[in-house]
């Protein structure tokens, strides 16, 4: 039995040991009841060379030194025995004891829950690592870590959570707005959800989930409405394709996807943007939000640029990179299958106009301005990134690596074919009357059926939070439709609407700048809902069809002028660190120029829209 006082150091040791920081506490709280202290006297062996490895070790008190005459004597600190936590059957060392030593000694039956930690496996690494280059004494960092500091934004946000609510609700009864009670309750529930929102305090889906349960807690709605959302069309077509998406990036086929397009055209640094762009947006339909995508094509620049000179990387690699990103993320409002919220904009349509603007309606209703945005986009990055570096590798390189991954494997051809049926559901969803949410599950059942989707890819390559953010805002919407709440703030901004009825120009303008005012402080998603739940009734009562202004708040809100407005351009910088250096102002100039171009896209699309009736 471990007398308290040593219970006391061991749990200071598995506190303040940077080995341990990155591990959770619960694991660190079931290591302590298995590990021990024990005291050796001089002269004493703790292990021998080709002796089982069953324990690692770490010296509290005392000198140790190694006694192997083929190997640098000197003395031993810090961790020792890694041999165990490392996977080999045996010690390379001989380990005596010169002074009295105190040994903590942790079995490798208690540490194997550890080794899933990346932090407390690479530290035994770098210690075994040292000690076979002959550095036998290894500082180690034993000061207590530093506890994460909550910064002034955070402070200022909760502070804004809590007055927020209390605001709106005496606002509202005191200005004696003809509101239900219910409906000022949820009210004062946005209230909340917008400030987190605002201030970034937690992640996205944290508040919807927080609504729609306060919903249901305060009476304000039945369970069975406010989770409506996770039993929807939309969510079960959302889960589908990201069970899809995820086999496509497991089975290699989205790399393999970019090898022939290299090999298809020229070798010229024309055809690579090209190709860059085109996976990306051939991945647009299929993967259901832009970190995804940015996550699969980030890698393909460093491929691609590995065999380039160091001019060609520097002058033609921004022009590269901005094809990746681009192609991921341009073309997102045109597919209605590319990101959460445009599923959740589609849930907010009436009924009818929801069955109308299914997947290829959709795309064929925003197909010009899709193309016209294209073609500006196409002559921006020409000029933009304009150089006379050129850039042509091999293409026995991309044959090679094609060689290398050999033929289709099973999971390759069941994305493929899974990409065939989804297509084909899509295109002939008015001949076969079924539902291509179902069809879309029923493809998903059949990867998991044969194991391409296997368990552990299930639980960790699905974006569950993503599905999570989808669902509550799904039932926050229909909230909003039960108390009336739409209808009021509707009324509020019809002199907005009345510009949508007279002027849709001009509404397209003053829609822009809200947008750009309302992205400085909400997110994306945020921005849609919040405009799309004002706007979109406004439209039903001026007769304009509503699928046009919930496309039209996707299609501006889809833009940022800084860094910190878009999760997905933050992610792909990061994922492209090191590769190509000084660009970011000609992604901003990029920018800018892209939203100019959606101005543009709209108002040539009008006529269009005109000829199908929308307005």
């Amino acid at each position: 039995m471990i007398m308290p006082e040593k219970l006391q150091v061991l749990s200071q040791f598995l506190k303040s040991n940077p080995a341990f920081s990155g591990c959770q506490k619960e694991d660190l709280a079931r290591l302590l009841a298995n590990i021990s202290v024990v005291k050796l006297a001089p002269g004493e062996v703790v292990c021998r060379s080709g002796e089982d490895a069953n324990n690692l070790y770490y010296l509290l008190e005392g000198e140790l030194q190694t006694t192997n005459k083929d190997q640098i004597k000197g003395p031993i600190s810090g961790f020792f025995g890694e041999e165990s936590a490392l996977g080999m059957r045996s010690y390379i060392y001989d380990i005596e004891v010169v002074e009295s030593a105190e040994l903590v000694v942790l079995p490798l039956e208690a540490i194997v829950t550890l080794e899933a930690y990346s932090s407390f496996k690479q530290s035994l690494l770098d210690s075994f690592h040292s000690r076979l280059a002959g550095q036998t004494h290894i500082e180690v960092d034993l000061s207590p870590k530093r506890e994460v500091e909550v910064g002034y934004r955070q402070i200022i946000g909760w502070l804004f959570a809590i007055i927020t609510p209390l605001m709106i609700y005496w606002g509202l009864i005191l200005s004696q707005q003809p509101l239900h009670q219910d409906a000022i309750y949820f009210a004062s529930i946005l209230g909340i959800c917008s400030v987190m929102w605002i201030f970034r305090l937690l992640p996205d889906y944290v508040p919807g989930l927080f609504a729609v349960l306060s919903a249901v807690l305060l009476g304000i709605t039945t369970s069975e409405s406010a989770f409506s959302g996770f039993s929807s069309n939309s969510f079960f077509m959302a889960l589908s394709i990201l069970g899809l998406s995820a086999v496509i990036r497991s089975s290699g086929l989205s790399y393999r996807m970019l090898l022939h397009l290299l090999l298809i055209g020229p070798a010229s640094k024309i055809w690579y943007n090209i190709s860059f762009f085109s996976v990306g947006a051939l991945l647009t339909p299929v993967v259901p939000t832009v970190n995804g995508r940015v996550t699969i094509v980030a890698p393909f620049l460093k491929d691609l640029l590995s065999g380039a000179s160091k001019e060609a990387r520097e002058q033609e690699g921004p022009r590269l990179k901005a094809s990746l990103l681009f192609g991921a993320s341009l073309l997102s409002p045109i597919f209605v299958s590319s990101k959460s919220v445009n599923f959740i904009v589609l849930g907010m349509l009436p009924q009818q106009v929801q069955q109308y603007f299914q997947w290829l309606d959709w795309l064929l209703a925003a197909l010009v301005c899709g193309m016209v945005l294209l073609a500006l986009y196409a002559v921006s990055l020409c000029w933009v990134y304009r150089n006379k570096q050129s850039l042509k590798l091999p293409k026995t390189t991309s044959l090679q690596q094609l060689k290398t991954l050999g033929s289709l494997n099973p999971a390759e051809w069941s994305s493929i074919l899974g990409l065939i049926v989804l297509i084909s559901a899509l295109l002939f969803a008015n001949i076969h009357r079924i539902e291509v949410a179902w069809v879309a599950l029923a493809i998903l059942f059949y990867l998991m059926m044969f194991g391409f989707l296997n368990p552990n890819q299930f639980r960790t390559k699905i974006d569950w939070s993503f599905l999570v953010f989808l669902g509550s805002l799904i039932g926050v919407v229909d909230i909003i439709h039960q108390v009336e709440l739409d209808t009021w703030l509707t009324g509020k901004i019809y002199w907005l609407a009345a510009y949508m009825q007279q002027s849709l120009p001009l509404f397209v303008v003053l829609l822009a700048v809200i947008v750009s005012l309302i992205r400085l402080i909400l997110p994306i998603n945020a921005t849609v809902i919040i405009l799309a739940t004002l706007l979109i009734p406004a439209s039903i009562e001026v007769g304009v069809n509503p699928w046009v202004i919930g496309f039209l708040i996707l299609f501006l809100s889809e833009s940022f002028f800084w860094p910190f407005q878009a999760s997905y351009y933050m992610q792909f910088l990061s994922l492209t660190t090191g590769i190509v250096t000084n660009d970011e102002a000609k992604l901003m100039r990029m920018n800018v120029l892209i939203y100019l171009f959606k101005l543009v896209a709209v108002y040539l699309s009008i006529p269009y829209w005109q000829s199908m009736g929308l307005i």
